[in-house]
C-alpha cells in the first residue's frame, strides 16, 4: 500500500514540474546583427551616406541589429577592401551575422547599383539585386536605399551554393524608412559649396592682415594702447564671423568642421602654443580646401534640409577681390588722412647778369599741416588729393615763406604697408619777405614714400619747384624741400 502512495506522489511532482516548464517564459532571441559596405562612387561621400542609410533601413524594423562598431569596420574597409570575401570576413570579426555589399557604376550620369547579402557563417550568398538610379540629393540616396531593402528582404532568397536541402531564412517584410524630417529653411549645397570655395581664403588672409595691423599698432609709439585679444582666438574669430555672412540659411551647423579646419591651419603656424605671424601666411598658403569642402558635402548628404541643385555664383571672386562686402568697399574706396611734420628747405639760386652762374643756400627748417583725401580704385592703386599749410625758405638771411599748397592729383601704388607716390603741387605765397620772395605761385613736383602701420602713417617726400619766386633783379629763387610727416588715416 505504501509503495502505491509513493508511487502516485512520485507521478504527482513530476506533472506539476512539467506543467511550471511549460508555463516559464522563453527568452526572445537576439537579433542578428548586420553590416553594410558601399563602394564604386567617384565621391567617398556619397558612398559613406549610403551606407548609412541603407543600414538604418535594414535594422529600422527591429528584426535586425547594427553592428556596434559600423565606423571601424568602414574606416578598415576603405584602407583595404580587397573582395566580398575580405569585406565578409571583415564583417564577421566585427560581430556581423550578415553583410550586405554594394556596388555603384557611373553610367552617364546615373548609377548601376548591384547588392548583395552574404550570410558571415559560410560565406554564401543569400540573395543579390541589382537596379539603376541617379543619385542627385539626399532624397534620391533615401529612395535608392529603400527600394534596395525592398528587393533583398521581399522575396524568399535563395543561396547561390546550396548547403543544405532548405533555403536560408530571410525576413519576409520590407522595411519602411522614418519620415523625412521638416526643415524650416533649406539650403542648397552647391551653394554652400560655391561661397566656401570662392571666400575661404580671402577671409583668412584678411583676418590675417588685419592681425598683423594690430600687432604694429601695439607696437607703434603712436598707436593707442588697449587690450588686444589673443592672436589665436583672434584669427579663429574673425573667420568665422566672416564665412557666417557667406552660409545659406539653414546651414548653422556646418560651421563646426569650418572651426575645426581653422583650427588645423593655426595649429600648423604655431610655435609652442602660440600663433606665430610669420608662418601664418604659408599655413593659408599650404592649405588644401578642398579637404573642408568634401567633409562639408559628407555633412550634406545626411542632411534631409540640403538639397542638390545647380547654382551659379553672382561674381563672388570679383567681390572678394574688391574687398568682400559691400560696406567694406566703401570704406576703403574713399577715406582721408591727416599729415603733419617738420621740413627742412632751401632755395636755388640762379644768378643773372654779370654772375651768370647757380648755386644752393642753406636750408632752414619748419613744419606742415595738411588734409589729405585718398580714393582707392583698387587694393594697390590709389588717387589722392590734398591741401597743405607749408613754411619754406632759406637759413642765409633767415628768410622763410609760408604756403598754402595744392595736390591736385598724386598717383599713389601700395604693396602691403609700403605706399609709393608722386604727383603734381600747387602752392600759393601767404606771407614772405618782400625783399627776397614775391607774392606769387609755386608749381612743381612731390614725390614721396611711406608706410601704413593700421590706422597710422609715417612717411617722407621732396618737392621740387619749377617756378621762380624771387622778386630781386638778376636773381631766380626755385624751392626745394625735403619734408618728414606723419598721419592718421580716418
Amino acid at each position: 500500500m505504501n509503495k502505491i502512495k509513493y508511487a502516485l506522489a512520485l507521478i504527482l511532482g513530476c506533472s506539476s514540474m512539467n506543467t511550471f516548464a511549460q508555463d516559464e517564459p522563453k527568452k526572445p532571441a537576439e537579433p542578428e546583427k548586420f553590416a553594410v559596405y558601399v563602394s564604386g562612387a567617384s565621391d567617398a561621400g556619397i558612398n559613406k551616406s549610403f551606407s548609412s542609410k541603407l543600414l538604418f533601413a535594414i535594422v529600422q524594423g527591429g528584426k535586425y541589429a547594427e553592428i556596434g562598431d559600423s565606423e571601424t569596420f568602414y574606416a578598415e574597409l576603405a584602407e583595404n577592401p580587397g573582395g566580398a570575401g575580405r569585406i565578409a570576413q571583415t564583417a564577421k570579426q566585427h560581430g556581423a551575422d550578415f553583410v550586405c555589399i554594394v556596388n555603384m557604376t557611373e553610367v552617364f550620369g546615373a548609377y548601376s547599383i548591384s547588392a548583395r547579402i552574404i550570410k558571415t557563417s559560410d560565406f554564401q550568398t543569400v540573395k543579390t539585386v541589382a537596379l539603376d538610379r541617379s543619385l542627385k540629393s539626399l532624397n534620391d540616396l533615401t529612395a535608392a536605399s529603400n527600394e534596395l531593402v525592398r528587393q533583398l528582404f521581399q522575396l524568399q532568397s535563395q543561396p547561390a551554393t546550396p548547403v543544405a536541402a532548405a533555403p536560408e531564412p530571410v525576413p519576409p517584410s520590407p522595411v519602411v524608412a522614418a519620415p523625412a524630417k521638416e526643415c524650416t529653411n533649406k539650403f542648397n549645397i552647391n551653394e554652400l559649396v560655391s561661397k566656401i570655395q570662392s571666400g575661404f581664403a580671402v577671409q583668412l588672409k584678411d583676418c590675417s592682415s588685419a592681425l598683423a595691423k594690430n600687432i604694429a599698432m601695439s607696437k607703434s609709439p603712436f598707436g593707442k594702447k588697449s587690450e588686444m585679444k589673443e592672436p589665436k582666438a583672434f584669427m579663429m574669430e574673425c573667420t568665422i564671423d566672416g564665412i557666417k555672412q557667406r552660409l545659406p540659411a539653414g546651414a548653422v551647423e556646418y560651421v563646426k568642421p569650418i572651426e575645426s579646419f581653422v583650427q588645423n591651419i593655426l595649429n600648423a603656424a604655431s610655435s609652442g602654443g602660440s600663433l606665430d605671424v610669420k608662418k601664418l601666411s604659408g599655413a593659408i598658403g599650404g592649405m588644401d580646401v578642398n579637404e573642408l569642402i568634401s567633409e562639408l558635402k559628407k555633412m550634406a548628404f545626411k542632411d534631409e534640409c540640403a538639397v542638390n541643385e545647380p547654382y551659379t555664383s553672382v561674381d563672388e571672386d570679383e567681390e572678394d577681390d574688391e574687398g568682400g562686402s559691400e560696406a567694406e568697399k566703401g570704406r576703403k574706396i574713399l577715406s582721408f588722412g591727416l599729415r603733419t611734420g617738420f621740413n627742412l628747405s632751401h632755395l636755388y639760386a640762379d644768378y643773372q647778369g654779370y654772375y651768370g652762374s647757380s648755386g644752393t643756400y642753406s636750408s632752414i627748417p619748419g613744419f606742415q599741416f595738411g588734409l589729405l583725401l585718398d580714393i582707392a580704385p583698387s587694393s594697390w592703386f590709389h588717387l589722392q588729393h590734398g591741401i597743405t599749410y607749408i613754411q619754406k625758405g632759406m637759413d642765409d638771411g633767415n628768410v622763410t615763406s609760408h604756403y598754402i599748397e595744392l595736390l591736385p592729383l598724386s598717383l599713389s601704388f601700395k604693396f602691403a604697408a609700403f605706399r609709393l607716390g608722386a604727383g603734381p603741387y600747387f602752392g600759393f605765397c601767404v606771407d614772405a619777405p618782400s625783399d627776397y620772395i614775391d607774392d606769387e605761385i609755386d608749381i612743381g613736383i612731390n614725390a614721396g614714400v611711406g608706410f601704413d602701420i593700421g590706422m597710422f602713417y609715417m612717411g617722407a617726400f621732396y618737392e621740387y619747384g619749377f617756378i621762380d619766386v624771387s622778386n630781386r633783379r638778376h636773381y631766380d629763387f626755385y624751392n626745394r624741400t625735403l619734408g618728414f610727416n606723419l598721419g592718421i588715416n580716418l
